[in-house]
This record gives C-alpha cells, sequence and structure tokens, in this order.
C-alpha cells in the first residue's frame, strides 16, 4: 500500500509505503516540509517483525542546509542503539514513532488489534523533531468506534483525534495531516 499525506499547519507532503516483506513489514518513506522557515527532507525506512515489533531504523535527509544520517537498531533485549551508541531511556520499547510523520502510528496500531472502546498504553523510543534526539514517549491508544483512535502523549498534554483506513495507516491526524491519495 502507498499512501500520501498533506500537512495541515503548514506546508508539507509525505510519500510512504507498507510492504510486507519475508521478515515481517517494512515503511518506506521520504517528508518534504518547511519548519522555522527552513526547508527540510527526509528520508525513512523502518524494519518491524511479523508482530510489528519494530527492529531497525533509518533516517537520512537535510534540515535547512544540515545533513542528517540517524541509524538506529533494537536487539532481542529491547536495546536501543543510535548507530554504536546505547540509548538507554527507551530500553524496553517496541513501537519507533518519528516526530515528523504520521505514519509510525500504523506500527502500534497493528500490533495492538484493539477493540471498541478498549485502550492500550505504550512508551516509544520517540524520534523528537527537530532535534532528532531519541527519547522515551508516553502514549494512549483508544479505540472510540472502527476507524477512530484517541492518541494522547506527553502525559496528555497532546490529544488527537486519528482517523485511519483499514491497513491501519492515518487518513486524517486532527488538524496536522490528511491523506491525499491511497492505493
Amino acid at each position: 500500500m502507498v499512501i500520501v499525506w498533506n500537512r495541515i499547519d503548514q506546508p508539507g507532503k509525505e510519500w510512504c509505503q507498507l510492504r510486507h516483506v519475508k521478515a515481517g513489514n517494512l515503511l518506506e518513506g521520504f517528508v518534504i516540509m518547511t519548519y522555522d522557515r527552513q526547508p527540510y527532507r527526509f528520508e525513512y525506512s523502518i524494519e518491524c517483525d511479523r508482530a510489528w515489533q519494530t527492529r531497525a531504523a533509518t533516517i537520512e535527509g537535510h534540515l535547512g542546509r544540515k545533513e542528517i544520517a540517524l541509524e538506529l537498531r533494537v536487539n532481542a533485549r529491547k536495546e536501543w542503539r543510535v548507530g554504536r551508541r546505547l540509548v538507554p531511556g527507551v530500553k524496553g520499547c517496541v513501537d519507533i514513532d518519528l516526530g515528523f510523520s504520521p505514519s509510525t502510528n500504523l506500527i502500534p496500531i497493528r500490533r495492538l488489534q484493539l477493540g471498541i472502546g478498549e485502550e492500550a498504553r505504550v512508551t516509544a523510543a520517540w524520534v523528537e523533531f527537530p532535534t532528532l534526539e531519541v527519547k522515551p514517549l508516553e502514549q494512549s491508544y483508544l479505540k472510540l468506534k472502527e476507524g477512530v483512535y484517541h492518541y494522547e502523549s506527553a502525559g496528555g498534554q497532546f490529544k488527537r483525534d486519528l482517523k485511519v483506513n483499514e491497513e491501519g495507516f492515518v487518513t486524517s491526524y486532527g488538524g496536522l495531516w490528511e491523506m491525499e491519495a491511497v492505493c
């Protein structure tokens, strides 16, 4: 499946593709936006196993004129590394959240398989934007009805209702992102 989102609150677009591969699932995409009057472009790739647990991610691109390259790996003990550096604050996380993209909400939505009225709290390895620091981010997903989740993070400081399609991709992200096309 391929999806394109349009950023609502500022200029920007994102293209993302989900592929089911032998080892599990692969999300690949790119984002082109402006932030603080600076252009940015990121390409990303996220590998998940069949149970939708993140195994690796790469992010490359530019924030203004600054070149960005980030490689994350997760081992069987759920220890995260950025390059060779261990990131102890996110040990135990199974989800990644790219702070510049709606694509990664798909991962916990697919993994959790919530029923209507069910809620789950998770902690994701959050790639904060624009610093690209990897930090823990507590999140909750409440399935309000088929295709609609209430999402909260940062202790309830950030709240959005997410509309999703059958695949689990966000189609409407509460005034931030809207799906433009899907196939």
